[in-house]
């Protein structure tokens, strides 16, 4: 599976960045393998080897990521980033993330979604 997460600054902010170690390289590995839809098949102890975590660690790093967080600065879920789902997880605020817009200057990122979408705001298609 090939597959493209955007990783935002902000995640050094973040309280999952103040989450051990092992727990953030499991998170990161997950937004790395995830789909379009913020789906990461996978098994524990698969998983726990692509992310270079023994299995306890990983098992404890799933029970983190699907617990409430209440520091999280997003409330839906009770700040709960995963959820078990079958033959993986489900990241549950993935599509909020992937649908946020980047804003830089010289950035050509929203002529190209309306050139994908066959319409530009000068009128052209």
């Amino acid at each position: 599976m090939a597959g493209y997460s955007k990783l935002f600054s902000d995640i050094v902010t973040s309280s999952v960045w103040c989450i051990d170690n092992t727990t953030l390289r499991v998170w990161i590995a997950m937004l790395a393998m995830c789909d379009a839809d913020g789906y990461v098949p996978g098994a524990i102890p698969g998983f726990a080897s692509l992310a270079r975590v023994t299995i306890p660690e990983m098992e404890q790093a799933i029970e983190i990521l699907a617990s409430p967080d209440p520091y999280s600065r997003n409330p839906s879920n009770q700040g709960r980033r995963i959820q078990a789902t079958k033959g993986g997880w489900l990241i549950l605020n993935y599509p909020e993330y992937r649908n946020r817009k980047q804003a830089k200057d010289g950035s050509r990122a929203k002529y190209e979604r309306e050139r994908r979408a066959g319409k530009r705001e000068d009128g052209n298609v």
